[in-house]
Order: C-alpha cells, then sequence, then structure tokens
C-alpha cells in the first residue's frame, strides 16, 4: 500500500470519528404544533366530551337555525374562561387552550345543550 494510499485512508478514518463525536444518533425534532379542532353545533347539541392537547385551537360553528352560546363554566354559573356571547347562525367562535385540565361549557340558551373540553 503506497503512502498516499494509507493517508488518505487514515484521513477518512479521522473524518468518520470525528463526525460520530458527540453525536446521539438521532436529531433533535421540534415538538408537534396542536391541531386545530372544529366542532360543529347541530340539533341543539354539543359533543358530549372532547380531548385535545394543549395549546388546541377549538373554534364552535353554529350550523343550527337559532342562536346559541359557548359559555364556560358549570349551568348556571359562567367561570368566566370563554364566552362568545350570542352565536347567530353560521357564525364561529374559537378559544385556545393553553392549560391543562377539564373545561365545562354550555349554551345560555338551552338548557340541555352541555359539553366538556379535556385538556392534556
Amino acid at each position: 500500500m503506497s503512502r498516499i494510499t494509507r493517508t488518505a485512508l487514515a484521513l477518512t478514518a479521522s473524518a468518520a470519528i470525528i463526525g460520530a463525536c458527540g453525536s446521539s444518533g438521532t436529531a433533535a425534532t421540534a415538538a408537534p404544533a396542536a391541531a386545530a379542532v372544529n366542532i360543529d353545533i347541530t340539533s341543539h347539541a354539543f359533543p358530549a366530551n372532547m380531548d385535545v392537547a394543549k395549546g388546541t385551537k377549538v373554534t364552535w360553528s353554529n350550523k343550527d337555525t337559532t342562536a346559541h352560546t359557548v359559555t364556560s363554566g358549570t349551568r348556571p354559573n359562567k367561570d368566566g374562561k370563554f364566552d362568545s356571547g350570542q352565536l347567530a347562525p353560521s357564525t364561529t367562535f374559537s378559544f385556545t387552550f393553553t392549560e391543562a385540565g377539564t373545561f365545562n361549557y354550555w349554551c345560555q340558551n338551552h338548557s340541555t345543550m352541555n359539553g366538556t373540553i379535556t385538556v392534556k
């Protein structure tokens, strides 16, 4: 083996060793972004429970022919976390959940409309 060949092999081996130093073998990845969730209000009903990740933007869409509210708390008490006000037909309301926990909500206009968002 010539001196040039030995030098080339030594340089290649050195480069491989240096490249591997300090590497854990896995690339760092960013945390996945929270998804957006859409909830359709239909037939005077909310879904009973919805699980979402922290940071998720939830949008309620009123698909009914009457106004509704999306009011946080447990009937009849508002807790002040979010409130859509009167949500006319074909309109939307959005809220981004930045804290983990269980969030109850209800429609002030219709006593049978209650829902829960669980943020993990």
